[in-house]
This record gives C-alpha cells, sequence and structure tokens, in this order.
C-alpha cells in the first residue's frame, strides 16, 4: 500500500455541485482530513487510479493533486489524529 496526498480546490462550492460524495469517499478509503482540502489517502492504487477516481467526484474546473507520501517528511500543526493517522499508515518509502 501507498500512502498519498490529496489536495484539491473546489473553485465553486457555492454551485449545485455536492461535495459530500467526495468527503464521504475519501472517509470510505481511511482518510485522514490533515487541512481542509487535503486529506492522507492509504490505498494499494497508483496515484493515477486515486487522482481518476477522485476526479470523478469533482466539477470540470476544480482542481486536484495527488502524489505519493515519503518517509522523508515533518509534520506540524496538523488537525488533531493526523500523527496518529501517519504512525498506523506509515509512507512505504
Amino acid at each position: 500500500m501507498s500512502t498519498y496526498v490529496v489536495a484539491y480546490d473546489l473553485v465553486n462550492e457555492n454551485g449545485p455541485h455536492d461535495y459530500q460524495p467526495l468527503w464521504d469517499e475519501l472517509e470510505r478509503l481511511g482518510g485522514q482530513r490533515t487541512q481542509y482540502s487535503l486529506w492522507l489517502v492509504n490505498v494499494t492504487n497508483t496515484s493515477k487510479e486515486l487522482h481518476d477516481h477522485i476526479k470523478t467526484m469533482l466539477d470540470k474546473d476544480d482542481k486536484l493533486w495527488v502524489f505519493e507520501l515519503t518517509k522523508n517528511r515533518s509534520y506540524s500543526n496538523a488537525i488533531k489524529g493526523t500523527n496518529d493517522w501517519l504512525s498506523r499508515n506509515p509512507p512505504s518509502r
């Protein structure tokens, strides 16, 4: 399994699109929200597969970035539970 950072910008949150399915899916995948629009997810998928899956839940003008988290990291001031989540889901490389 690999740990990925999922970052997104919802361009028009007040528009007709409902983002609750996105947040529900990230939670279903066992993700940890670390900031308002930043999640950590530990899955067997490639970053491209995860990106393409999440993109189906966004509007066409929303921004999305998925990248693998490696052991070369630092943590500071993240949402409660983030460091515990990382302890349970350490990056593989």
